[in-house]
């Protein structure tokens, strides 16, 4: 092999990551992928990011992925650097986002020999790929080479999307060299020729005809059923769900990353506010279509529980999704579903209306429980969602964010709403939400003071977002949620605070102007919505510290449900 053939090879591979559908391609610097990093940079029809971090890098292409719903590929150098694109390959693969993770690598003469920056890179990241693909190092057989790269980019769009791996060992010299032999001009002639768009139609894992058509016949035999949907992704045929709902008379219980929870929904029960709703008053259902992931209500698990012998149908993707094993679980991805026209059965409104009734109350007890509690997380969201732009996303952090959000009412103009349900960590959220970006809109990203900690190193990577970006960080003193556990109750001590709580003592808007981001303080629900509403104007990254007070959900939650008991 020469220094020319590995530099055709590579721009082939570059190029075929574009014909393919490959939309960006994020870049951490390093030696090894010098030949990769230099075609990409050749190759037009790429968007090109250069992020250092390559934890923060994987979290970038992830939330670029997740909202354009095209694959997204990564580039790094050999080593430990491949490593850190683990948290983000778990998440994606849990999540089904496309990714498309390439790790140059030392050729096979160095390994195992104790060569410097070299680690067995080979199955890296386990089962949580769809496929890894050792590509060898380069040599003549371009046409090989393609074909490889467009088998991992499809198999990374379905049936089963996910992450994929390309293994790439490259050899010295890594700077690009042009042909100069006949055979060297004959190649790069071959690999040109290879080039032009590939059709990839995404495949897709249909769900059983037989076991849409027994929902179908369920839903038509029963008048008192309800809808409960977790998190959806954008795609998920939401007036779809929403005709379900007005056909069968259904009520909806859907949470925000659902798709279902903010827009018109216009006929339709949507009970906003179940979680507030205590279970004991909930009527019982005798039949429960439940769609996307698991909820994450407080609420849920014991429902669930006095759900048990309640006939109950799981549509969740191609992945399971019944924690609790007694549902009848339907595989495949869903672009329709059953009508649930009212055939033989009888029902009257009794149904419907005990749902709405309860609803009303349960409203106005978590606007009384609001208002009662303005310095809480839940009033300071609540204005920020009222400040949302048209047009805008939000993506929603995990732990106590994702739960409260589900405490303001729903409707109004449809919202897109983001959320890394996969792992559900709180890992790599402001990468991610700088990736959205790349869909073209501004997105608001809200998260707490422990999950903005935790991603600090992000904020560098966020300089790469191409739309506005807005962090609101809900500092409550640490990680709040735990006072919402039972290990709260366990008489920890000071233990509790230390190892629980994590209370992180740092000030938002320092940091953020120490690492070049425009930091502002909105110490009231209103100052925070003027501050969505500036940030998202503007554009670059703004960080706004929206102090709240320590107890404040648990105070809007418990509240609620006590005027409701």
């Amino acid at each position: 092999m020469t220094a020319a053939v590995q530099t055709i090879w590579c721009e082939l591979l570059a190029g075929t990551l574009a014909d393919a559908g490959v939309g960006t391609v994020v870049i951490s610097p390093g030696s090894r992928s010098t030949p990769l990093v230099a075609a990409l940079a050749r190759t037009p029809g790429l968007e090109l990011a250069t992020i250092i971090d390559e934890r923060a890098a994987a979290f970038f292409a992830l939330g670029a992925a997740r909202a354009t719903n095209r694959p997204a590929a990564l580039v790094c150098t050999s080593g430990t650097a491949a490593a850190h694109y683990l948290p983000a390959i778990i998440e994606a693969s849990l999540a089904a986002v496309p990714l498309v993770a390439i790790t140059a690598d030392r050729p096979p003469e160095l390994q195992h020999c104790g060569a410097s920056q070299t680690i067995d890179q080979v199955k890296l990241y386990g089962s949580f790929v769809r496929g890894a693909f050792d590509l060898g190092a380069p040599t003549s057989a371009v046409r090989a080479l393609r074909r490889t790269v467009v088998q991992a980019v499809t198999l990374a769009r379905g049936p089963h999307a996910g992450p994929v791996h390309l293994e790439v060992p490259l050899r010295k010299p890594l700077e690009p060299a042009p042909p100069s032999t006949d055979a060297e001009h004959a190649l790069a002639a071959e690999a040109r020729a290879l080039r032009g768009a590939v059709r990839i139609a995404p495949p897709s894992l249909a769900p059983d005809a037989a076991a849409l058509a027994e929902l179908a016949d369920a839903i038509a035999a029963e008048p008192d059923g309800v809808i409960v949907a977790g998190a959806l992704p954008a795609s998920f045929p939401r007036d779809a769900v929403l005709d379900l709902a007005r056909r069968a008379g259904y009520p909806v219980i859907a949470e925000a990353p659902s798709q279902l929870r903010f827009g018109p929904r216009d006929g339709v029960a949507m009970i906003d506010h179940a979680d507030v709703i205590p279970i004991a008053q909930r009527p019982r259902p005798k039949l429960v279509v439940q769609l996307g992931a698991e909820p994450v209500a407080a609420s849920w698990p014991a429902w669930q529980a006095a759900l048990r012998g309640v006939r109950r149908f799981v549509l969740a993707g191609p992945a399971w999704a019944d924690p609790d094993g007694s549902a009848h679980v339907i595989l495949g991805e869903v672009t329709t579903l059953p009508c649930g026209e009212r055939r033989s059965r009888v029902r009257t409104d009794a149904w419907l209306e005990t749902w709405r009734g309860l609803e009303a109350r349960a409203a106005a007890a978590a606007s009384a429980a609001i208002e009662r509690a303005p310095t809480s997380e839940t009033a300071v969201l609540r204005a920020a969602l009222a400040a949302l732009p048209a047009g805008a996303s939000i993506q929603i952090g995990n732990s106590l964010p994702i739960r409260i959000i589900d405490h303001v009412p729903g409707g109004g103009r449809a919202m897109r709403v983001l959320s890394q349900r996969g792992a559900a960590g709180i890992d790599g959220l402001i990468a991610s939400a700088a990736g959205a970006t790349r869909a073209g809109a501004p997105v608001l990203l809200v998260l707490g003071d422990v999950s903005f900690a935790h991603d600090l190193g992000s904020l560098l990577a966020a300089r790469a977002a191409t739309a506005p970006l807005a962090v609101l960080v809900l500092d409550n003193g640490g990680g709040q949620i735990f006072a919402g556990l039972p290990v709260a109750r366990a008489n920890l001590g000071a233990a509790f605070e230390s190892h629980f709580v994590t209370a992180p003592g740092i000030d938002p808007v320092a940091v953020a102007t120490a690492l070049g981001a425009r930091g502002v303080t909105a110490a009231t629900p209103a100052a925070a919505a003027t501050a969505v509403a500036a940030a998202l104007a503007t554009p670059g990254v703004t960080i706004i510290h929206a102090p709240v007070s320590v107890s404040g959900a648990h105070d809007v939650r418990t509240n609620a449900m006590g005027a409701l008991s």
